[in-house]
């Protein structure tokens, strides 16, 4: 799952996912913005089968919250 996660996020933030960690986070990403947050918030959705409500969807705002909210899901 964790590798899932961050090739997601390595295609919808234009990040290394070898670089990823528990640091990763929207303040220190340049290419996370509104628009990707979204679509990588979709992808989320799609790749583990989950649904997740606006709450969710604004407090993932690094590697750590998605993990942790992808794994409450599962």
């Amino acid at each position: 799952m964790e590798l899932q996660i961050k090739q997601l996020m390595a295609d919808f933030l234009n990040l290394d996912p070898e670089r990823i960690d528990d640091s990763t986070a929207i303040e220190n990403v340049a290419g996370w913005d509104s628009f990707n947050h979204l679509n990588l918030c979709l992808a989320l959705e799609q790749e583990f089968s989950v649904t997740l409500d606006v709450a969710e969807m604004e407090a993932m705002t690094s590697y750590y919250d998605i993990l942790q909210t992808i794994q409450a899901k599962l």
